[in-house]
């Protein structure tokens, strides 16, 4: 499995990747399942979805964003008007991004250097936008 994983994060977003059992070295899989009765070997499933590359910054309406990313998990800070806010709860499943910051929930869609979603905060939804800064 270690030695098809580039070639596996090399696929397509949101491409799917079923194992039986074995996993990836710190690689860990979207959904997990295991059969608990009438099985003897070989009865846990797992699923690994392909994330999109978003690590690095990205400018957009509601500030700069800046992403790591470690497999499907994302870790970052919001900056705007000169301050700075972490991203709490950041993950990629395939190009879908969410993530919160400071009680704003993000949503959206990766497309090469873009973002486009949608943020939710007590009563209110706005459409938010982002594109990849220059590397």
């Amino acid at each position: 499995m270690m030695k098809l994983q580039s070639k596996f994060l090399g696929l397509k977003p949101g491409s799917r990747i079923v194992g039986n059992t074995f996993g990836f070295q710190n690689w860990s899989p979207d959904q997990q399942e295991t059969i608990t009765t009438d099985c003897s070997s070989w009865c846990t499933a797992l699923l690994w979805i392909v994330p999109a590359k978003v690590e690095g910054t990205w400018q957009g309406s509601q500030g700069e964003l800046t992403l790591t990313q470690q497999y499907q998990m994302l870790t970052g800070t919001l900056t705007a008007g000169g301050r700075s806010a972490p991203i709490a709860g950041g993950r990629l499943r395939g190009d879908q991004i969410t993530f919160t910051v400071g009680g704003a929930e993000y949503s959206g869609r990766v497309n090469g250097d873009t973002i486009e979603g949608a943020v939710k905060s007590e009563n209110r939804s706005d459409a938010w936008r982002a594109t990849r800064a220059p590397r």
